[in-house]
């Protein structure tokens, strides 16, 4: 049953005198009658309070404890999932299937980090026996501290409470405070009652995880204030990421922020592709409303070169009579419809669907007016893309040149047509933290060697991934033993490697 109130360490707390807040109806906007108590300073200061105290005990776990703990949370969430799936679908909008699909996701993220725990060479134990060029020295990760997480808006599962960030970081060893999103306030909750139980259940210290409930910015910069928080992990818009990254920055002891703030995704179509796939703009055009365009990897800009004007009627086609659900929250909407507008007013064609309360758009620009106005370039949240015409590929790497980070960057080309662009490829490289040269960017495979982040503004630090199990390595730091005995060293460090893992021995 859902309470409205955060969850500091192990206990569900209100603040009768804090602002009280609501979640609303995604389909039909009405407010939903639980109401939500927002953290009070206090209560965010004892949670982190509590995490700093819990990661003495916690962050000695063994691997194999915290993988147990981690099937636990798995357990409990999936003991629940039906009434975490209603309230899913009441305050995302999206339907059954996709709640499955996020829901699964959310199972089998976690499986993955099981499986990284139960090898355990992820701590990536290095060893350098005493010899005459020097002395005994071994080098291992180990965990950072409490991490401070941000649920998502537009993935309440995925990316949120149970989400990669929460899980990667109680892998690592380190306690988590997570603030809910206020737009799935519910969900979040629902999920915190199973996480907190699986803390419960595997005996471990107060303050492993405590979930904090809010609508005002106050309770994250709180949270990213205090100083018992060493790191921070967000999904989310551009201004919110950045904010939170300059707080962490005007600490007394600056920390980590790792914000994964979205981008435009840009996809260069070379010109035998346009000529040779009949199915490419149905192909693009689904990538763009997948979801109602509710995905940080959303194709959102589209660079054409010579003859695309047959492309182009495919797509002004498919966007007519295409139907889209509706998006997560009223505010995310208002923001989308805004911002198609002011394309419209700064000269974009834009083409809209002729279906009632459908919201897909495509606008079309020259590469001309495009390079007249930033604005071209941000990303808009939501089932649009900008298609850009552009007079030759040169033009359109001239134009890449120019654009900010991204989390993706995709070229659909013959074998020939890319080799031959050579300098097209090196240019969108530098730009993006993912490169496609096939398929569409939606869709983030779990998986160690994807990389979901990208260089400034994707991300606040584009040597790590938000997704995938190599994103441990934002909770970790390295740690240098030198003639250390063997009693006190780390069991992945002692030469008896009692953890059977892989020592990397070196003698440099």
């Amino acid at each position: 049953m859902i309470t409205g109130k955060s969850l500091i360490g192990n206990s569900f707390i209100e603040d009768k005198d804090s602002e009280i807040f609501y979640t609303i109806n995604a389909l039909d906007e009405s407010i939903l009658p639980q109401k939500y108590f927002t953290a009070s300073i206090s209560q965010v200061d004892k949670a982190a309070e509590l995490a700093d105290k819990a990661f003495s005990v916690f962050s000695l776990k063994s691997t194999k404890e915290r993988a147990k703990f981690l099937i636990k949370i798995i357990s409990e969430i999936n003991k629940i999932k039906k009434e975490i799936i209603v309230q899913y679908k009441l305050e995302s909008g999206f339907p059954e299937g996709r709640a499955e699909i996020e829901f699964n996701r959310t199972i089998n993220q976690i499986n993955t980090f099981v499986n990284i725990l139960n090898e355990g060479s992820y701590v990536k134990p290095i060893i350098k026996l005493e010899d005459e060029n020097g002395p005994d020295l071994r080098k291992m990760f180990k965990p950072i501290g409490p991490i401070a997480v941000f649920g998502a808006s537009n993935f309440p599962l995925a990316f949120s409470t149970a989400g990669g960030d929460t899980i990667s970081a109680l892998a690592a060893g380190c306690p988590v405070v997570l603030k809910g999103h206020p737009f799935h306030a519910g969900t979040s909750e629902l999920v915190s009652q199973a996480v907190n139980s699986a803390v419960l259940k595997s005996e471990l210290p107060e303050g492993v995880f405590s979930h904090l409930q809010g609508k005002s910015h106050r309770v994250g910069e709180q949270l990213v204030s205090n100083k018992n928080i060493k790191g921070v992990g967000f999904t989310g818009s551009y201004l919110g990421g950045k904010s939170l990254y300059d707080i962490s920055q005007k600490r007394m002891d600056p920390i980590p922020v790792f914000a994964e703030m979205g981008s435009s995704n840009p996809i260069v179509v070379l010109p035998d592709k346009l000529k040779e796939d009949e199915n490419l703009a149905e192909q693009i055009s689904n990538s763009i409303l997948l979801g109602t365009g509710q995905f940080c990897t959303n194709p959102g800009l589209i660079f054409l070169s010579s003859d695309s004007d047959n492309f182009l009627e495919q797509v002004k086609k498919i966007f007519s009579n295409s139907e889209t659900s509706s998006m997560v929250h009223p505010s995310i909407k208002e923001n989308y419809i805004n911002k198609i507008k002011e394309h419209e007013n700064l000269g974009v064609k834009i083409y809209r669907s002729k279906k009632n309360n459908s919201l897909a758009s495509v606008g079309v620009i020259t590469s001309e007016n495009f390079l007249k106005n930033d604005f071209f370039k941000e990303e808009v949240f939501g089932p649009y893309s900008l298609i850009i015409k552009c007079k030759s590929v040169n033009q359109i790497t001239e134009i890449i040149n120019f654009l900010p980070g991204q989390l993706t960057g995709t070229i659909l080309g013959s074998s020939n047509d890319i080799i031959n662009n050579r300098n097209l490829v090196d240019v969108l490289e530098k730009k993006v933290g993912r490169l496609l040269f096939k398929g569409v960017p939606t869709g983030v495979s779990v998986t160690q060697s994807m990389c979901h982040g990208g260089p400034f503004p994707a991300s606040t630090d584009s040597r790590f991934t938000s997704v995938g199990t190599d994103s441990i390595y934002r909770w970790l730091r390295p740690i240098s033993y030198q003639n250390c005995p063997q009693d006190l060293l780390p069991d992945a460090l002692k030469d008896l490697n009692p953890l059977d893992i892989k020592q990397i021995k070196t003698k440099n």
